[in-house]
């Protein structure tokens, strides 16, 4: 009786460590999105930075401490810009729900667009 029980019990605790492992390795499939849309957003930072420091610094009155504040600002912009779709993919609670999350951001945020999402179908240099 006592070795039956363990054996019941060893079965449910492989398939909760099984059903844990199914979930984790799952959960790897939105990597990718997720280091798409933050390379996109940063990519669009770096590029609004560089033009607003390139007419800041023409300002004698702007201190390398004072840009470097901008920075830390767009930075903190884009990291709360992002923080909510981020929490949409963790929150989605099934594999198709995580799938469908990944691929509304994956067009709301034109991941697959090879110009990077930028105006409707004309290239700015």
């Amino acid at each position: 009786a006592m070795r039956q029980r363990e054996m019941i019990e060893a079965e449910t605790l492989l398939r909760d460590e099984a059903s844990s492992f199914i979930g984790w390795r799952e959960s790897l499939s939105a990597i990718p999105t997720i280091n798409q849309l933050q390379e996109r957003a940063n990519m669009f930072r770096q590029e609004e930075l560089k033009k607003c420091t390139r007419k800041l610094s023409q300002n004698d009155n702007f201190s390398d401490r004072e840009l470097e504040a901008v920075e830390r600002l767009s930075r903190g912009i884009v990291n709360k810009m992002l923080h909510g779709p981020m929490s949409h993919l963790r929150r989605a609670e099934s594999v198709e729900k995580k799938q469908a999350a990944l691929s509304e951001l994956s067009s709301m945020f034109r991941l697959d667009d090879q110009e990077g999402g930028r105006g409707r179908g004309r290239r700015r240099r």
